[in-house]
């Protein structure tokens, strides 16, 4: 049988198969031996015998695994799948310990699952979810591919209205993300995901409600835009048109600590019922992240609170709450507008703002806006270095709503260009904003040679890192062009002038028909001056580059010099 298995293994079937056949001539009984020889038969043409063959290893031995996982393979082979995906069940039922059964059966039904959801089938969605959770919960031990199963399970589940099987997932997940937390001090729970008018609504809120002012959308935007993102520019006026407000006095829970990219970001709850969307890309998963999953139109969330990993912490008077950043671009752009809603409510527009991990730009940025640094309350120093997971508890809690970006960009200009200070010396009008000393990210591999270009032609190199808000504001509100690499610096090109250009050195994974950030660079278009964009070639091996988009960011790339130069004189002969 040694033998056999060698030959076997070597892939010599014409070799293992009569020695297989000599064993069972002495021992018709031997499993293992009529669970091979079904494998050659399969392997050499004859699925039919090998079949047979293996279901008379099943019924002599029930409890060896193998078979039931070979036959499911050869109903795979031949699309038969329902027929599979019985054997992989029945398996699972006479040998509870075998993991590699269980992981062919539930990500089998979760792929039945998707199949039906993409039908629009939705009570074959939640069959499927189910009957695979049923052959999850009791599982002695957990894989990776397990693991990772139970995100999709609960995306499933949450969508076709189960939230039993959803919560179910979220405690058997949790014996393996909290070993040291009792399962009695976690709390498991779904919440309906709303926009903001919405969930003031559902949570039984007061809201204050109006239209701002938003940055008109000028014809240069769509000219500069490549057309496959011109459907996401046709969306800004009605951004700009969307209402912004506030609501008062809101008892409320936040659950800070969520980690995304590089933003904290903080989702409110109300009575544990409701949760404030606030972005389309909320999805998170993850050990210590307490939303595991939500649903494919973003409708539900799962959510669980390991409750002595938190630190509990009460706001019993008002207070005014906003998400967190320590991220230029976002903060800047996302976070600092949120209070021009407070700003219009007379009882809201001397409160404490309680924020996490406050930078020093950060709070420059509140004195130029006029938010004396005394209201900000940085939960950060508060909880000190390792209070990273927080619960917060607001009696009378402010929350404003968030604001588009035509609404955002507006306000920016009109509250930052008057600080700009005249007559401070002259600065450069063509402006290269280098990132060579930010290794490693957003790294231009050829960095120097770009700045010894762009020299020539009048420019000026400065680093970003060394200029504070104000001056970063002072340098693009006068410049006629920059050139600038991805990164959160780019959140300045809403300071340019309306004659200026940005020309955008941007990596392959932006600007193209299939890429997947067209919604955001559709939608946080530029909506002042020109803008240029050149596509950089990655540098490195492509075997080692990382998959998640992310991280791509800060792959080196090298950036064409003739095709700089072309940008650059069609920028030089706009002005």
């Amino acid at each position: 049988m040694t033998r056999a298995v060698a030959h076997h293994q070597a892939g010599r079937l014409g070799d293992a198969e009569p020695i297989y056949r000599a064993v069972l001539c002495q021992s018709p009984d031997e499993f293992n031996a009529l669970h091979c020889l079904g494998l050659v038969c399969w392997r050499s043409g004859d699925p039919g015998k090998g079949a047979a063959l293996m279901q008379r290893a099943i019924a002599i031995n029930p409890r060896f695994d193998a078979p039931y996982i070979n036959i499911g393979n050869l109903y795979r082979s031949l699309n038969e799948r329902k027929t599979a995906i019985e054997w992989y069940e029945r398996g699972v039922v006479a040998n509870p310990g075998s993991m590699p059964l269980r992981e062919m059966f539930c990500g089998m039904a979760l792929d039945f699952a998707l199949t039906a959801f993409n039908q629009n089938d939705l009570e074959a969605v939640g069959a499927w979810v189910r009957r695979s959770f049923l052959r999850l919960a009791d599982a002695p031990g957990l894989t990776q591919f397990l693991y990772d199963l139970y995100e999709r399970q609960i995306q499933f589940a949450l969508f076709t209205g189960q939230h039993d099987v959803a919560e179910a997932c979220l405690r058997v997940k949790n014996r393996f993300d909290f070993p040291a937390v009792p399962a009695s001090e976690i709390d498991v729970f779904v919440v309906d995901l709303h926009d903001f008018p919405e969930w003031c609504a559902a949570a039984g809120l007061s809201v204050r409600l109006w239209h701002a002012d938003a940055q008109p959308v000028p014809q240069t935007v769509f000219d500069d835009y490549p057309a496959y993102l011109h459907r996401y520019l046709d969306t800004l006026p009605a951004l700009g048109a969307s209402p912004i407000g506030v609501t008062l006095d809101a008892g409320i829970e936040v659950i800070q600590g969520f980690y995304v990219k590089d933003n904290y970001e903080s989702f409110v709850l109300a009575d544990r019922r409701h949760m404030l969307r606030e972005s389309k890309t909320s999805v998170v998963g993850g050990s210590i992240v307490p939303l595991v999953g939500v649903t494919p139109g973003l409708v539900n969330g799962a959510i669980r609170l390991p409750r002595p990993l938190y630190s509990v912490v009460d706001f019993p008077e008002p207070t005014i709450f906003v998400r967190s950043t320590p991220n230029y671009w976002h903060f800047m752009v996302e976070v600092l507008p949120m209070l021009i809603a407070c700003a219009q409510v007379p009882e809201a527009r001397d409160l404490p703002i309680v924020l996490f991990d406050v930078r020093d730009y950060q709070y420059e940025m509140f004195d130029l806006i006029g938010v004396a640094r005394e209201r900000i309350i940085d939960m950060r120093r508060t909880l000190g270095p390792e209070g990273v997971q927080a619960l917060y508890r607001f009696h009378r809690a402010v929350v404003p709503s968030q604001v588009s970006y035509p609404i955002a960009y507006r306000w920016l200009r009109e509250a930052m260009l008057p600080q700009v200070r005249p007559g401070r010396g002259p600065l450069p009008r063509r402006v290269f904003l280098s990132r060579r000393n930010s290794y490693p990210k957003h790294r231009i591999a050829n960095d120097a040679a770009v700045g010894d270009l762009l020299a020539g032609y009048g420019f000026e190199v400065v680093l970003p890192e060394t200029l504070s808000v104000l001056e970063t504001i002072e340098l693009i509100a006068q410049a006629e062009i920059v050139v600038a690499p991805i990164g959160a610096g780019t959140s300045n090109h809403l300071y340019l002038s309306p004659r200026a250009t940005w020309i955008h050195l941007n990596n392959a994974d932006f600007f193209h028909p299939d890429s997947p950030w067209n919604d955001q660079m559709g939608t946080q278009a530029t909506l002042i001056g020109h803008f240029s964009h050149l596509t950089g070639a990655f540098t490195g091996d492509p075997a080692g580059f990382p998959d998640r988009l992310v991280d791509r960011l800060d792959i080196p790339i090298d950036i064409d010099l003739t095709s700089l130069a072309r940008l650059v004189e069609e920028a030089i002969a706009r002005l």
